[in-house]
């Protein structure tokens, strides 16, 4: 085994049994792909047809938290916490019209969650240039005020919110970062 095959170890695997994804899981999915997803009367079926969902998996035994922009389809989340850790999440269940899956497995829960790209007229983007680094870069300076805003689905939500009427400035800025974000 070559050490760059990181889902060969032995972490990989133990982690990923962890999570207990199981049939319940596999159908939240299947209900979630079928839900609108807020783009030009789009899917979320890319999530599984292009592998997003599955990656996302994947990747979560090597980061807690993944940030996935989406383009004009929006902000995936995909996130796992200990058991024993305190979250609002631990409430949480499944649920395809709120676009979120969320299995409590034997030592951790795992959540995934989609947020719909904000809508804005075509005729107002000026440009895409810079408009996911404004998204990010608003959403960073937003979890550095709290961090531990992915531990709660309500602050999670304005940390995206934020992050989103970030990138939506851009797009209509002839600038890689729209002036208006400047402190």
């Amino acid at each position: 085994m070559e050490p760059w095959e990181l889902t060969s170890h032995e972490y990989w695997w133990r982690t990923i049994d962890n999570f207990s994804i199981g049939t319940e899981f596999r159908l939240s999915l299947e209900q979630l792909v079928r839900q609108d997803s807020g783009s030009k009367g789009r899917t979320l079926s890319f999530l599984v047809d292009q592998g997003v969902a599955q990656m996302a998996i994947n990747l979560l035994p090597f980061f807690q938290h993944l940030v996935i922009k989406c383009g004009d389809l929006g902000v995936l989340l995909a996130m796992r916490f200990p058991a024993d850790e305190p979250t609002a999440w631990l409430g949480e269940r499944s649920d395809a019209r709120r676009r979120q899956i969320v299995s409590h497995g034997k030592a951790e829960s795992i959540v995934i969650k989609h947020y719909p790209a904000h809508t804005i007229d075509p005729q107002a983007v000026v440009s895409v240039t810079g408009a996911g680094d404004s998204l990010v870069g608003a959403m960073l300076a937003a979890l550095a005020q709290n961090l531990s805003a992915f531990s709660s689905p309500e602050s999670l939500d304005g940390v995206i919110m934020l992050g989103q009427s970030a990138a939506i400035e851009t797009l209509q800025s002839p600038f890689a970062v729209s002036p208006s974000l400047s402190i």
